[in-house]
């Protein structure tokens, strides 16, 4: 389990992709008439294959991630989540399994992946799924606002644990740094957050340099850098000064890092993480 890579589609993504003005429009719009009228789409623990995009292993990477959440930051049942970017609910159905008393708010720009979630957690009143209508090259083209903008469906100060898992190895500086503060926001003090990224240090730059990694990121990018010119979104990664300087001045702190296998040495999951806090 230690090697579960939960972006292990995503270099194929790089060199094919299924146009997204048909999957994520035409495509999305059946899929979201599907899950409303009918059965068809329904699953008990995950979704069909045919509509889960997150990249494959659905109950094993979420119970992973979860596992990962607990033991590195703490997360606990009893407590209130905030799950930025939740997709169609891997992290939410793996916390349902093993926390049975949490107060969780998922949201995602990919609307039938929410209108999954809430079939799914219907008879489940503790979560709580948004659809953040954000403007995504990718998975939301026809979105009609700005990440650098949005504001979490949260209040203030009320959050004991924030999770992002794949959401900010997609995102631009100017969203992630809206992102780090919105998570300060709707965050109590001493709470903690766990998000996965893409981190560029001397370890990793010596393993890109040597040719042993999935990524290059050799493209400026904003404050970041892309793995691809043409799809920047796909693929991004931070120098680490960097994300810990954003991370500052969101009025959060560093607790922890955790580099990924991506860097083709044995961690225990695929990107790299941090675990966060506010003082």
């Amino acid at each position: 389990m230690n090697k579960l890579r939960y972006l292990s589609s995503l270099k194929s993504k790089l060199k094919g992709l299924v146009p997204r003005s048909v999957k994520y429009t035409l495509l999305a719009d059946c899929i979201e008439l599907l899950i409303s009228k009918t059965r068809f789409l329904d699953g008990e623990d995950e979704p069909p294959s045919l509509i889960e995009y997150g990249g494959g292993g659905f109950v094993p990477i979420g119970s992973h991630l979860v596992e990962l959440m607990m033991a590195r930051a703490g997360l606990a049942d009893g407590m209130v989540v905030v799950d930025i970017g939740c997709g169609i609910g891997r992290v939410a159905v793996a916390m349902s399994k093993r926390l049975r008393a949490i107060s969780y708010v998922g949201f995602d720009v990919v609307k039938y992946g929410i209108l999954w979630c809430r079939k799914r957690f219907s008879a489940l009143p503790g979560y709580r799924f948004v659809h953040a209508n954000i403007f995504n090259t990718f998975y939301n083209p026809r979105g009609s606002e700005a990440a650098s903008s949005y504001r979490f469906p949260v209040s203030d100060s009320t959050a004991d644990f924030v999770c992002a898992t794949s959401v900010f190895t997609h995102m631009p500086g100017s969203e992630v740094t809206h992102y780090l503060r919105e998570t300060s926001r709707c965050m109590k003090r001493g709470a903690k957050a766990y998000f996965t990224v893409f981190i560029l240090d001397h370890e990793s730059r010596r393993q890109i340099e040597a040719n042993r990694t999935p990524f290059k990121f050799q493209y400026r990018y904003q404050e970041a850098y892309a793995e691809a010119p043409d799809e920047p979104d796909l693929a991004v990664a931070y120098d680490r000064s960097a994300f810990d300087a954003m991370v500052v001045d969101a009025g959060l702190e560093v607790v922890a890092f955790y580099p990924g296998n991506w860097r083709k040495l044995p961690y225990e999951d695929f990107q790299d993480a941090y675990v966060l806090a506010k003082p």
